[in-house]
């Protein structure tokens, strides 16, 4: 297993983050260090061009499958999102604190781990516009983390949709071994009837929600939500521009850092 090796500063860390998932990295650890800056780890099958992270000291490190298990499994600690989410990897048994719902992390490959802020957002939004017999719909839904929340929410409706057959199928293992009763399948929400899910959350790059925008307006219900997340502030406005185009109103904002999450009806 490879490993690349950069430093950066705390501000540099979600974007070159972002950067290493894209180009297909099967983990990602981070250590503080005592000037400031962050020591990122990032793990590979095999090596890739390190030229635009020249600036950030890149350096190859080789490491066996067991060191590369063990390096991931420290990086994930239990962890607080919003006012109801306990998030905690599927190798801990820690209990939920009070009033909090246990939601399981499984970090894999697919995206969606929710440690990622663009996830955090989506389920803080998922907490406050999801209720209770609601049909939601998780479009490009990664490792299905937000289908888990809506279900852990009592949705009496959950369907989620990818177009990466791995991701799906780790979707698939995720919600048999939690017991969510998901209609999954491998495509484009693009293939659902229109006007049916109260709730549309699609936690995906600003150009792949532009490139669907009209399906993820046309299957939602008159007076439904959509819950956008995976982008950063620069791309908000025209999201915005596209969806009220639409006929959508917005209705709240999320933040973190430089990560918008945007609810519209």
């Amino acid at each position: 297993m490879h490993a690349l090796k950069l430093r950066c500063r705390a501000g540099e860390k979600d974007w070159i983050s972002a950067e290493l998932w894209s180009l297909g990295t099967e983990g990602i650890t981070e250590i503080d260090q005592p000037d400031g800056s962050i020591v990122l780890e990032a793990f590979f099958a095999d090596r890739i061009d390190t030229r635009e992270f020249r600036l950030f000291e890149p350096e190859w490190i080789e490491h066996g499958e067991q060191d590369w298990a063990e390096a991931w499994k420290q990086k994930w600690e239990p962890l607080l999102v919003g006012r109801r989410w306990f998030l905690v990897p599927d190798w801990r048994d820690d209990p939920a604190p009070a009033r909090r719902l246990r939601l399981v992390v499984h970090a894999r490959q697919a995206s969606g781990s929710g440690y990622q802020p663009a996830t955090q957002l989506a389920l803080e939004a998922i907490e406050e516009f999801v209720h209770p017999k609601d049909r939601f719909l998780d479009w490009g839904c990664g490792s299905g983390i937000l289908s888990s929340a809506a279900h852990l929410l009592h949705a009496a409706e959950v369907v989620a949709c990818d177009v990466d057959p791995d991701a799906a199928w780790e979707a698939r293992a995720n919600f048999e071994s939690r017991g969510v009763p998901a209609l999954l399948f491998v495509g484009s929400g693009r293939a659902l009837r229109g006007g049916h899910f109260d709730v549309v959350a699609a936690n995906m790059n600003a150009a792949a929600i532009l490139s669907c925008h009209e399906d993820l307006v046309r299957v939602a219900r008159i007076g439904g939500r959509l819950i956008l997340s995976g982008f950063k502030e620069r791309r908000s406005g025209s999201l915005r521009a596209a969806f009220q185009k639409a006929g959508l109103r917005m209705v709240r904002e999320y933040r973190q850092e430089d990560w918008r999450c945007l609810v519209l009806s």
